[in-house]
């Protein structure tokens, strides 16, 4: 009886990444890292396993209760693997607060963990930019963030239209649940969570929950559709709004369009972010094609997030933005550049007895900062030539018997399909301009 073995299949709702797939996720990490850096943030990292309260005290209950991955380690604790990075960098920043100068700028891309039904955009496991920005109570913090998240996509490529930019406020669910509706707190957390995935149900549904909710008000679904639907402007008409919460979107808007965003940028009351420690203004950002109409991150303001660890307070907003979402907005837009081996050297080995040879020309190479492919398997020309092309690489260098005798290598340009006789140390310095050009 044979030996039953074991599926090729990954987990589910997790993904495998070959070379090719590594590509283009180190494209991804790299111009966003390139832009966060730009801006003055430094990179952060924690631990993948954290103590279950942890995610008791900061997440919504909706990650805790159903998605959560957590158990019992050796020792008796209750942990978890991380399904955000926010509690994480509360806690580190905790530790450290009197050490650290303000503001802070710390930015992290955390692989994160969610027990989820996996679907478009969305998968048990990830990868997210973490961008966040302590210790700032004026909306300037909220201009640099939105700036910034608007222009990692712009550093893809991406067109102004391709996306827009959604921005609210918390305190108006608050104002208007709690004195427009007269809503008990327990009735105002359980509405805010029907808004937060309205659009993901259908209108059916929808009503079905809000009358459920609350039972005491027939009129709750037609007062929540115009709180949802008003402009700056109109939040005045809306019952419970406070004035100085309306002059703050409008001061903010008037700076967005002093930096040149509020032609992209939506006040929208409908934006409601599932997390609960989010406590001011609040962000997503939309993908406007038809074929992604989806939102592809967000963020906000959370006051006083330390408070679980200090009885310092310090405020913060930031954004989360998922590497899956990125891509698929990426792909649809045609905004993923090919990707290439290009820039790599390839020494074939035409006979063993030269295998030193290229050895010695790798090691120059690398030296240099310039990578190389060295074969280590004598095989006819036609099949390592064959070998090169499939790999993509721009350069080959070859040294037979005829090159030998002049002390030369032939350099093969494979994008220009040309090829010549010349110095090895001329051909370091050609490649090396190439690369740098």
């Amino acid at each position: 009886m044979k030996e039953k073995k074991l599926t090729t299949e990954n987990y589910k709702g997790t993904r495998d990444f070959f070379p090719e797939d590594m590509k283009v996720r180190n494209y991804l990490f790299s111009v966003m890292k390139q832009v966060v850096r730009s801006y003055g943030y430094e990179e952060y990292d924690g631990p993948m396993i954290e103590s279950l309260d942890l995610y008791r005290a900061k997440t919504g209950e909706e990650i805790v209760g159903k998605q959560i991955y957590d158990f019992v380690d050796k020792g008796g604790r209750e942990v978890a693997i991380r399904p955000e990075m926010t509690p994480t960098v509360a806690r580190m920043v905790a530790s450290r607060l009197r050490e650290l100068p303000r503001p802070i700028r710390w930015f992290s891309i955390p692989n994160l963990w969610r027990y989820e039904q996996p679907g478009h955009g969305r998968l048990r496991e990830h990868w997210q930019l973490n961008v966040d920005l302590f210790g700032i109570n004026h909306h300037f913090a909220e201009l640099e963030i939105l700036s910034l998240a608007c222009d990692i996509l712009f550093a893809f490529g991406a067109p102004r239209d391709s996306f827009r930019v959604k921005v609210s406020h918390r305190a108006l669910l608050d104002q208007f649940f709690g004195e427009g509706l007269k809503l008990r707190p327990d009735q105002s957390h359980e509405v805010s969570k029907i808004l937060d995935k309205k659009n993901k149900i259908t209108k059916e549904e929808y009503d079905s929950l809000v009358l459920k909710t609350i039972p005491e008000n027939p009129n709750a679904i037609e007062q929540i559709n115009l709180f949802l639907s008003a402009d700056i402007h109109g939040l005045s008409k809306i019952p419970g709004i406070n004035s100085d919460t309306i002059a703050l979107i409008a001061d903010l808007f008037k700076e967005l369009e002093n930096v040149g965003l509020s032609d992209m940028v939506d006040f929208d009351p409908s934006v409601v972010r599932g997390f609960d420690y989010y406590t001011g203004f609040i962000f997503e950002i939309f993908d406007t094609s038809p074929a992604n109409k989806r939102s592809l991150y967000g963020g906000g303001r959370y006051d006083n997030l330390i408070g679980l660890f200090s009885n310092d307070e310090l405020s913060g907003t930031g954004f989360g933005l998922g590497d899956v979402t990125l891509l698929h907005f990426l792909q649809t837009h045609n905004l993923l550049p090919i990707l290439s081996n290009e820039n790599i050297v390839y020494i074939p080995l035409l006979d063993k007895a030269n295998f030193l040879l290229g050895q010695r020309m790798a090691t120059d190479l690398r030296k240099m900062g310039i990578a190389v492919d060295l074969s280590l398997a004598e095989q006819k020309m036609g099949k390592q030539l064959s070998y090169a092309e499939k790999k993509g690489y721009r350069w080959i260098i070859l040294q037979g018997e005829e090159e030998l005798q002049k002390n030369l290598i032939t350099l093969k340009d494979m994008q220009n399909r040309t090829q010549e006789q010349l110095t090895f140390d001329d051909a370091k310095v050609k490649i090396l301009k190439e690369i740098n050009s």
